[in-house]
This record gives structure tokens, C-alpha cells and sequence, in this order.
């Protein structure tokens, strides 16, 4: 339902679910595709990967509620799996982009359904060799990127982001400044003391023209 100013109040409730979760970022250059999350634990808990693998190709990242980055997380996956099996090829980026935004926008639509409380990052290498970004936000919009910061410390990141990213930065700077970023955030946005980032940031990359399979490696 639409509110006499034109705006949706659910999808808005559903972007303040998604700023509450942990700060999820995604940068690119020339040289690669860097995902990259601030992973909130426990002394007792073992954390849920925020990453995920969706083909060999590219990965996804997300912030917000977890068991809806879960669902949409297992729905690009079969959506990748049903277009090879198709079509005999694997599908580009901007296909299972686009394929998920439709998804959240149903939920948009529908009395009774609430929409996807996650903000959802797809990063990697499409076949034609250039490094995507695209981001997936709770109304079911879309867009492509540079560097994008969902959850929370998202506006601190951007800041930082806007303030240090450059189009020919290699690998290794892309990783440092991933790395750099949600350490600033999360200091300014929770405080330094409750962040270690030896092993609270989950980092994945993929290098332009790398023939290897990509994986998911915490910050060493």
C-alpha cells in the first residue's frame, strides 16, 4: 500500500532491517572484484559464512536478516543451475541480478507478504572478461556499481570509500582498502573495542583474467 506522500512504508521498514545488519561492502577495478563483511560474534558461536559462493565466477554478500540473505542466496543459485542446464552455457551476472531483484519486487506487491529485509551485493568476473558489481536492495531495485556499502556503518564506509577509491587500483589495494573501510566503520559506528579484525572481516576476491576458482578466505 502506497502512503498518501507516494512512498511504500514496508520497503522502507525493510532498508532500516537492512541498515541493522552487519556492514557488508563491494569494490572493483580493472583488476578484480573484492567482497568483503564485518562478521559479528560471540566468544561461544561459531558465524555464518556472509559470503557465498553462487557460480564459479562470481560470489554474493549481504546485510540484513539472515534468514532472507539465505533465501535469496539458494534461489541465485538454482536460477545460475537452471540456465546452464538450459541453455548449455552459464548465465552472466546481470542475468541473476536480475533475476533476484524481480524476486524481491514481488514481495512488494502481494497482500500479506512482507518484503526482504536484505540489501544483497552480486560481484565477480562475467565471460565477456569485465569485473560486475550489482546490488540488489529490499524494494526489488537494481543497479550496477563501483564500490557499494550496505548495513550497518554504511553511510560512515561510503564516506570513505568515495573519499579513496580510484578505477586503477590492483588487487592488493582493492583488498587493503576493503579492509580498511570496514575497520574505520565499524570503529566510528561500534566502537574499536568490540572489533578485531583478524577475524571479523570475511573477504573474497576474484582476479581479472584468473583462470582459478575463487574462495572465500578470512583476513590474515
Amino acid at each position: 500500500m502506497y502512503s498518501p506522500q507516494g512512498r511504500i512504508i514496508q520497503t522502507e521498514y525493510a532498508r532500516e532491517a537492512m541498515r541493522r545488519g552487519s556492514l557488508s561492502i563491494g569494490i572493483k577495478s580493472s583488476a578484480g572484484v573484492v567482497l568483503a563483511g564485518h562478521i559479528r560474534t560471540s566468544e561461544l558461536d561459531i558465524p555464518n559464512p556472509k559470503i557465498a559462493k553462487i557460480d564459479d565466477n562470481f560470489a554474493s554478500i549481504f546485510a540484513g536478516f539472515a534468514a532472507d540473505g539465505r533465501v535469496l542466496i539458494n534461489r541465485a543459485r538454482v536460477e545460475a543451475q537452471v540456465h546452464k542446464m538450459t541453455y548449455s552455457e552459464p548465465a552472466d551476472i546481470k542475468y541473476i541480478a536480475t533475476k533476484l531483484a524481480d524476486y524481491a519486487h514481488m514481495f512488494t506487491q502481494q497482500g500479506g507478504l512482507r518484503p526482504l529485509g536484505i540489501g544483497l551485493l552480486l560481484g565477480g568476473i562475467d565471460f565477456d572478461g569485465e569485473p560486475r558489481i550489482y546490488f540488489v536492495n529490499p524494494g526489488g531495485g537494481l543497479f550496477e556499481t563501483k564500490a557499494k556499502a550496505v548495513g550497518s556503518g554504511d553511510i560512515q564506509a561510503m564516506e570513505f570509500l568515495i573519499a579513496n577509491y580510484k578505477d586503477d587500483l590492483s588487487l592488493n589495494e582493492l583488498i587493503k582498502l576493503a579492509k580498511q573501510t570496514i575497520s574505520n566503520a565499524v570503529a566510528k559506528d561500534e566502537g574499536s573495542d568490540s572489533f578485531d579484525p583478524e577475524k571479523d572481516i570475511e573477504l573474497w576476491y576474484i582476479e581479472s583474467g584468473s583462470e582459478n576458482i575463487p574462495t572465500v578466505e578470512s583476513v590474515y
